[in-house]
């Protein structure tokens, strides 16, 4: 009896504590309230949630919905209504440092930018040292590399990886994509360490170079082709499998390209004319006369992922284009403090590499990346914002395009208001081809940069020394 009594007490107790909670704390409680009936304590059932639409969900969206009609959304673009068009209006190309006013270069329909601007900021250099009018490196050399040491990397990868089920992740990985025209910096500086430069005019674009949707899709169904051969292959005929297809991708990009000089005769003129040189090259011996960097060691390449810890190493497997050089490997560190050290640069008169997602908060043809462009929220009636870590956890944003970076505007407190972006889409962007971005805009959407080493702060050098994570080759922020 006495038992009884005290389980009785106890229960007017804990009912007595549930109506003393707050409402809406107490609203959440009863589907994880204890019940107890004599000797015995059971959960109470938990009420089943909707797992279907229902009229009374319906009728709910229905009122909602009444409150933020707008009969343009059925008539025009969605961003088209939302473009704050008075936050347009007040954008120019004011700098208070400006290095590049070259015209600017036109990757067209292909992936390039990486490359094109890694090349944009040598090419300034060279022109500024020479007095020189227009002037463009060749892309199309590089590309022609770039590709055959994809197709190289690939093979490889599917030789070392050739005992393992097709439907392993790493083969899923290989086969689904052999190789893109896609980069970043670091395959940049592979190509121009390995293979040298040359002018524009020694080996011009053509058609695949600059539409090369066809020429890419021809050497995957290659590679996807000799990537089965190579995984049936006995170990003495490896090599032969391989350097048959490696063949056939060099026959398909000189077809298409045009085959790489080995020696070649180009005369230097300054802006008006005037001969400065005319003598023959390599493009090994005309990447040393002309470039005065070693791309490899005299910049450094950071990331802003705040997903993973910042000030640490990273290395990205399978990054590389170039078998026998190093993965892509970067220091990870908050935007803010990245763009610190591109206003030393550009302060000093030195262009900088960076990308971003410029699919995020741009007027494209406008040339203007600014986060308060459009107000899908208020005019739509919810709510899309992220921070940073989350959109790139949900992979709502990723490193779109590769720019490279001429300008900055100041405040009068001294930190950055906009940056002036060199792009690589021709003139009928923005300011003849020249783009502005909104301050927050790109420490929301800035991914990746490439400085040199002489602007990174001492406090941070150690940390490169640092052995790096490394990160699995399928990671969609890479």
């Amino acid at each position: 009896m006495k038992i009884l009594k005290s389980f009785a007490a106890l229960a007017v107790a804990l009912m007595l504590a549930a109506s003393c909670k707050p409402a809406e704390e107490a609203k959440y409680e009863n589907t994880n309230a204890i019940w107890l009936w004599g000797s015995h304590m059971k959960e109470a059932p938990i009420q089943e949630r909707k797992k279907f639409i229902d009229n009374e969900m319906i009728d709910g969206f229905r009122r909602n919905a009444e409150s933020v009609f707008d009969m343009r959304f059925l008539e025009q673009d969605m961003l088209d209504v939302a473009l704050d068009r008075n936050l347009v209006e007040q954008y120019d190309t004011v700098c208070t440092y400006r290095v590049s006013h070259n015209a600017v270069t036109d990757q067209k329909k292909s992936g390039r930018c990486w490359y094109f601007s890694t090349l944009n900021i040598l090419r300034d250099e060279m022109i500024r040292k020479y007095d020189m009018g227009h002037f463009e490196f060749s892309q199309t050399y590089g590309q022609f590399w770039d590709v055959l040491e994809k197709s190289n990397r690939f093979l490889e990868n599917v030789i070392e990886n050739r005992k393992k089920p097709m439907h392993s992740r790493m083969n899923e990985w290989l086969f689904k994509k052999p190789i893109g025209d896609g980069g970043h910096f670091s395959n940049a500086a592979h190509i121009i360490d390995k293979y040298g430069l040359v002018p524009q005019e020694i080996m011009p674009e053509r058609h695949s170079s600059v539409d090369n949707l066809r020429l890419m899709n021809v050497v995957r169904t290659a590679l996807r082709r000799y990537g089965l051969k190579l995984r049936e292959a006995s170990k003495k005929d490896i090599q032969s499998v391989k350097e048959a297809a490696l063949a056939d991708i060099y026959n398909i990009l000189a077809a298409n390209l045009g085959e790489p000089p080995v020696e070649f005769r180009w005369t230097l003129k300054d802006k008006d004319g005037n001969i400065i040189s005319d003598k023959a090259y390599t493009p090994e011996s005309f990447r040393d006369e002309y470039v005065k960097h070693n791309l490899e060691n005299d910049y450094v390449i950071f990331m802003d992922d705040p997903t993973k810890p910042y000030y640490r190493m990273y290395s990205v497997d399978n990054s590389r284009n170039c078998y026998e050089y190093a993965n892509w490997t970067f220091l990870n560190l908050p935007a803010e403090e990245l763009l610190k050290m591109g206003v030393e640069s550009l302060r000093d008169g030195t262009m900088f590499y960076i990308s971003a997602d410029t699919d995020a908060s741009a007027l494209m043809m406008g040339g203007i990346y600014d986060t308060g462009l459009y107000d899908l929220d208020g005019m739509l009636g919810v709510s899309l914002g992220m921070t940073k870590e989350e959109m790139v956890r949900s992979c709502e944003i990723k490193s779109a395009h590769a720019i490279a970076m001429t300008g900055v505007q100041l405040g009068e407190d001294g930190r950055p208001v906009k940056w002036l972006v060199e792009n690589s889409f021709g003139t009928a962007r923005g300011w003849d081809g020249y783009v502005v971005m909104q301050n927050e805009w790109l420490e929301t959407y800035l991914f990746r940069m490439a400085v040199e080493r002489k602007y990174v702060p001492e406090h941070l050098l150690p940390l490169l020394e640092r052995k790096p994570k490394v990160l699995k080759s399928w990671n969609p922020t890479y």
